[in-house]
């Protein structure tokens, strides 16, 4: 009976939840998919309910002290030491709610895993400390997650060093990322719009650095989207492939600088030097390498090769393989350029839709 009867309030509960967000006296983010309602709807129960039962037993705690208050010094006298009904009663209620909120959570927790099977399906990388989506067409972005509106989207994760975790405030979905396992999570966007993306399982130093964003577009906004994600460094002409480096370094930027300064790997600017001037680098081995083309080349696809001196070895193993040989060539190249693509240590501004037009043939050629 308890089932049924909830079975058929979560519809309208969830309905009138939705219709109070954002502005919810309890805090809670904007909704922006179907998940979101049924996860705000069981917050908002507990959270009633423990506003409630705060009230009450404040409330006769207060009235207990004042009315039941010592105002002499008359003996004690023996007091009750049973009362069934009460104890019948607090027991049962709390019983039944629980009983609910077990059942509201359980259906939320078999719906929110269990992928719909035409569900959009995305590689999600974790790594130290950045996020690598794969898309089916090839497309490959880093902290920015493309997706549709209206249609069922799976994050098929996994990753490259430690323990990550997505979470999509907005969605209401959140997922640890395992080293050597494979793990997912799925989600619908109800609109479009530019929405948050956290690592919420605490990576090392720059975890709070390790921040993306879900873009959501209408479904023939994002087919041009992707498509574009998936073919744009080929439009670069490889006179103008350092150029493309500015795009892609916001991977690099938790661990390097552009300006001298340390984080956790060599900065840029530090390599660049090097290379201008052709000098050598002190591996943590003892030995020493000349900084040119190649090792800087080297440094991106076998990072564990070379590790420089006082630097630990936290670069993943696998990022070149992910990059691409025509990325990986535009990264060679904006470090060897650095004094055009990074002047001052301020990285240069370029987007996208530039690059092409810079990449377009003349006409007639």
């Amino acid at each position: 009976m308890i089932a049924s009867g909830l079975n058929s309030m979560l519809p309208a509960l969830a309905a009138m939840t939705a219709t109070i967000r954002p502005g919810s006296i309890f805090g809670m983010p904007e909704q922006a998919s179907t998940i979101a309602p049924h996860v705000d709807l069981l917050y908002d129960i507990i959270t009633w309910i423990s506003v409630f039962f705060f009230v009450l037993i404040v409330g006769v705690m207060g009235y207990f002290v004042i009315r039941y208050r010592r105002t002499s010094h008359v003996a004690y006298t023996d007091g009750p030491t049973h009362n069934t009904p009460l104890e019948v009663t607090w027991t049962v209620i709390p019983l039944i709610l629980v009983i609910a909120i077990f059942f509201i959570g359980l259906q939320g927790y078999v719906h929110m895993t269990t992928p719909p099977e035409n569900s959009y399906e995305i590689q999600v990388t974790g790594q130290r400390w950045f996020w690598t989506f794969n898309y089916p067409n090839g497309a490959s972005e880093t902290n920015v997650l493309h997706v549709p509106v209206g249609r069922p989207v799976k994050l098929v994760m996994r990753s490259d060093d430690v323990i990550h975790s997505v979470f999509i405030p907005a969605f209401r979905v959140k997922q640890d990322v395992v080293p050597g396992r494979r793990t997912q999570l799925w989600f619908e966007a109800t609109r479009t719009g530019d929405f948050d993306l956290f690592c919420t399982e605490y990576c090392g130093t720059q975890h709070s650095q390790m921040v993306g964003r879900v873009l959501v577009y209408e479904p023939d906004e994002f087919e041009v989207v992707i498509e574009e994600a998936a073919r744009w460094i080929d439009k670069v002409l490889d006179a103008k492939l350092h150029l493309a480096g500015t795009l892609l370094f916001n991977q690099c930027a938790s661990c390097h600088t552009l300006d001298g300064s340390k984080l956790i790997a060599p900065s840029f600017k530090e390599t660049y030097d090097l290379f201008v001037n052709g000098d050598t680098r002190t591996l943590a081995d003892g030995t020493t390498v000349t900084v040119n083309e190649q090792y800087i080349r080297n440094s991106i696809l076998d990072p564990l090769k070379e590790v420089v001196d006082t630097y630990p070895s936290s670069m993943p193993p696998g990022i070149g393989t992910q990059l691409g040989d025509r990325k990986v060539e535009a990264m060679v190249r904006f470090i060897m350029r650095l004094d055009e693509t990074a002047p001052g240590g301020q990285l240069k501004e370029v987007t996208r839709a530039e690059l092409a037009e810079l990449g377009a043939e003349p006409e007639g050629e």
